[in-house]
C-alpha cells in the first residue's frame, strides 16, 4: 500500500514543531515532504505556503500542514491560492468541524500558542477526518469557485 505524502512547511518559529510531526507522520502510516525551514535561522512564512500550492498545483496531495507562530500568516496566505483550503485549528474539536463541515486540505497551526501534545493530537484528528459531503459539499464548491493565485 501506498502512503499517503503529506507536504509540510514551517517558518523559523514552526521549524521545532514541524521536526516533531514529520517525526511522528513517517512513523504513522505517512510520508513527510519537507518544505522547509530547515533551520530555526528567521525566513518569511508566505514562502511556505506558496511551496505548498506549488505541491497541491503538481502533485495534488490530500493534505498538507503548515506551521508558523500562531498559524494566521500561514492559513491567510495558504487561502489565497487555489485549491488550499487551509484552517487555523487550536483544538481538536476545530481540526474534526473543519474537516467534515469544510472538507480542509491544509491544517494551520500556531507554534507558540498549541502546546506539543495538543498539537500532535490535532495532527491526527484532522488527517483521520472524514469529509461529512452532502450540504457541506455545497459549502465547499461555492469556496472553490471563489478563484485565488
Amino acid at each position: 500500500m501506498e502512503k499517503n505524502i503529506i507536504p509540510i512547511g514551517a517558518d523559523h518559529r514552526g521549524f521545532a514543531l514541524k521536526t516533531s510531526f514529520v517525526t511522528w507522520l513517517n512513523t504513522h502510516g505517512f510520508e513527510a515532504k519537507d518544505l522547509g525551514a530547515h533551520s530555526a535561522e528567521r525566513c518569511d512564512a508566505l514562502e511556505f505556503a506558496k511551496k505548498m500550492a506549488d505541491e497541491f498545483n503538481s502533485n495534488g496531495p490530500q493534505f498538507g500542514v503548515l506551521i508558523c507562530g500562531t498559524g494566521q500568516a500561514m492559513a491567510m496566505t495558504a487561502n489565497r491560492y487555489k485549491k488550499l483550503r487551509a484552517a487555523l485549528c487550536t483544538n481538536a474539536e476545530m481540526a474534526r468541524l473543519a474537516r467534515e463541515h469544510n472538507d480542509a486540505n491544509v491544517l494551520a497551526l500556531g507554534a507558540d500558542i498549541t502546546l506539543p501534545d495538543a498539537a500532535l493530537q490535532i495532527l491526527e484528528v484532522f488527517l483521520k477526518t472524514q469529509f461529512l459531503g452532502g450540504r457541506y459539499a455545497e459549502r465547499r464548491d461555492k469556496l472553490t469557485e471563489l478563484d485565488g493565485l
